[in-house]
């Protein structure tokens, strides 16, 4: 199955949340997106929830693990 362009991202390797490396933590992102505050970051699904600007084409993308 192909990933939705313009909600889906295939990567080969899982980044890890930019949210959660700040706090001193490994946890694999599940999203990459643009913040509300503006800055694009990679984002676990908790951080995604309270601080991503939703999916979509100029918003975010979910990762999925592929052969990109």
């Amino acid at each position: 199955m192909r990933p939705e362009p313009s909600t889906e991202a295939e990567v080969s390797t899982i980044p890890l949340c930019d949210f959660c490396l700040l706090e001193g933590q490994l946890v694999e992102a599940e999203y990459d997106g643009r913040t509300k505050s503006g800055p694009w970051a990679f984002m676990c699904s908790q951080h995604f929830q309270s601080n991503g600007a939703g999916l979509g084409l100029g918003k975010g993308q979910r990762i999925i693990l592929g052969k990109a």
